[in-house]
């Protein structure tokens, strides 16, 4: 599992111990991000513009780092 696919579990964590709208805030990060959260798999290949970008749009919206 790369540090693209833990970001996004991690975001999966945040969204239901906060009692969130998964799909709104999938949707409002993967916008900010420029990719959709659900095209991640375990098996998708690390990418640190990608990386950083999830990061930067996962601030924007939920207003917490990512510690990936």
């Amino acid at each position: 599992m790369g540090r693209l696919y833990a970001g996004v579990e991690e975001i999966e964590r945040v969204i239901a111990e906060r009692g969130l709208d998964s799909r709104w805030v999938k949707g409002e990060i993967g916008m900010k991000a420029g990719f959709f959260l659900v095209i991640i798999t375990p098996q998708t290949p690390d990418d640190p513009v990608k990386i950083d970008k999830l990061k930067q749009a996962t601030q924007e919206v939920l207003g917490t780092s990512l510690h990936i």
